[in-house]
């Protein structure tokens, strides 16, 4: 952050560690938070690491960026639905939340990838929600 309270996008996505990069697309309440520049960027970016990643013969983990690639394209999806909609304050438009997109962008890249099955992916979603 910076001294005047403001804070650069790309950087709170790219220079943070994935566990708070997360955090802060799980974040409810927030649709302004992050543009589209700056997810865009982001997801290509983490996309093209972890394919690197992914196909050396390292040992790595790829549960955070899977969990951080899959909260990127559903926070992406909850912006355009805002942006479609509008932010709905009603109880049957409260749905469209990009945070909960990100949630559900989240468990659903996590369990296409790595063949969860659907209990464990509905229990994700309900913690994360």
């Amino acid at each position: 952050r910076y001294s005047n309270q403001t804070f650069n996008q790309a950087a709170a996505l790219l220079v943070e560690n994935g566990k708070q990069g997360i955090t802060y697309l799980f974040k409810r309440g927030t649709p302004g938070e992050f543009g589209y520049t700056s997810l865009c960027i982001t997801l290509a970016f983490y996309f093209f690491l972890s394919c690197w990643t992914a196909g050396s013969a390292v040992a790595s983990g790829l549960v955070i960026p899977l969990l951080y690639m899959g909260a990127l394209y559903g926070r992406i999806i909850g912006l355009i639905l805002v942006s479609i909609f509008g932010i709905q304050t009603n109880k049957y438009g409260a749905w469209i939340d990009p945070g909960l997109f990100a949630a559900i962008g989240a468990a659903s890249f996590f369990s296409g990838v790595s063949r969860l099955t659907i209990s464990l992916t509905v229990i994700m979603v309900s913690v994360f929600s």
